[in-house]
């Protein structure tokens, strides 16, 4: 059996007192490596070899949904350990600084959602959870 390792970076922006969530698209579900079957997402990607996990971050960022953004604090890291896989992903806080969302084709709907908001939508609960940190530590 290969094995396989792999870093991924992800991010939770915040713009006000809203946040961003991704919907996946079905194509990107289809060919997904880890979570075939989640629908919501935040912006992010895996990073290349040599390239620094913040400057993936902004990489993956731009590239996903045209936005400019400023790093504000490394989040979580979260280890998927499966059969084939080690995946790290590190979660950072980022702040909106400029630009309209234009959505690659990884994605075909985006949200920004009030706490309020968070709601409305059948999101994962560890989803819920860290919007719901973050939000209320802006404020």
């Amino acid at each position: 059996m290969k094995r396989d390792f792999a870093v991924a970076v992800k991010a939770i922006v915040v713009k006000g007192d809203k946040v961003l969530l991704l919907h996946r698209s079905a194509e990107e579900a289809e060919h997904s490596y880890m979570n075939r079957k989640e629908k919501w997402d935040l912006p992010g990607g895996g990073i290349h070899y040599f390239e620094r996990s913040e400057d993936g971050l902004l990489r993956e960022i731009k590239e996903e949904t045209n936005l400019t953004v400023k790093i504000e604090k490394a989040f979580s890291l979260y280890d998927i350990i499966k059969p084939h896989i080690h995946l790290c992903i590190f979660t950072y806080v980022c702040v909106y600084q400029s630009g309209e969302v234009v959505l690659s084709t990884e994605h075909d709907a985006y949200y920004w959602l009030t706490l309020e908001q968070l709601e409305q939508y059948d999101i994962p609960k560890w989803l819920r959870r860290d919007f719901t940190k973050v939000l209320m530590e802006m404020q």
